[in-house]
């Protein structure tokens, strides 16, 4: 079917209808979830940033960036292991002293702006209402995961292209760093974040075998270099509004 044909007036109408009943329905059920459980959100808010933060004091204190047991072998994969390299630490460090509520806040700004800044169709809202309805989509934003830092690199990535580059933070999330490799500017941001690697080279060595290693989580089934499968409809929001804005040519 052609693109045209979600043109018209009536095809429109069902979009944002569509959208706006998901939207509704995903905030509702996220409102509801909060208000009835308060505890779980006071006990979820901000703990990968929690773990991430620990991971910086354990690396500044001499006992590396990974915890032991991580550098032994297949291990399955628990709360308070460290799956980035250690290059992520030029972005917590700032936010030790401005604390989880900016760290959660910014990159959700930056999503929403550049999704509105796009000003995509009735039906791309539609797709972006389902990857917010997809549970693990807000879920990083209450638990402060790095990569909603990586979501807002991709997103300002669909405007000038060269930010996009700043998610390689999360390699596990490189494809959708590639939407900015046709500027000479991504290449020299991933040329810079080589270049900063260098003080952690020994840890950042590592990486590689401690994704590996990791093991599925029990809980969650989460583990190996494909554990990232989960967060790829949060990343893929910023790209739909791109390929779905009504300025310019048509998707």
């Amino acid at each position: 079917m052609r693109w045209a044909a979600f043109q018209t007036p009536r095809a429109r109408k069902v979009g944002w209808a569509i959208a706006i009943g998901l939207l509704t329905l995903t905030v509702t059920i996220w409102a509801v979830a909060i208000v009835s459980a308060i505890d779980w959100f006071g006990r979820s808010f901000a703990i990968d940033y929690g773990i991430y933060m620990d991971a910086l004091n354990r690396w500044q204190a001499g006992d590396g960036w990974y915890q032991a047991r991580q550098l032994e072998g297949p291990y399955p994969i628990e709360l308070g292991d460290v799956l980035y390299p250690p290059v992520l630490i030029y972005l917590l460090f700032p936010f030790r002293y401005l604390g989880p509520w900016l760290w959660t806040i910014i990159p959700a700004l930056v999503l929403g702006w550049v999704v509105w800044r796009h000003r995509p169709g009735p039906w791309t809202w539609a797709l972006i209402a389902l990857c917010v309805a997809w549970p693990y989509s807000p879920a990083k934003f209450v638990f402060g995961n790095p990569v909603i830092w990586a979501t807002a690199a991709v997103a300002l990535g669909t405007i000038w292209w060269w930010p996009a580059a700043f998610a390689v933070l999360k390699p596990t999330v490189i494809p959708f760093a590639l939407i900015g490799m046709r500027d000479r500017r991504w290449w020299l941001v991933i040329a810079l974040l080589g270049v900063a690697s260098l003080p952690f080279l020994a840890d950042t060595l590592l990486y590689p075998q401690v994704l590996l290693d990791a093991q599925p989580n029990p809980v969650d089934g989460r583990g190996g270099p494909f554990y990232s499968v989960t967060e790829f409809p949060l990343l893929a929001i910023p790209i739909l509004a791109w390929l779905g804005r009504r300025q310019g040519s048509s998707p």
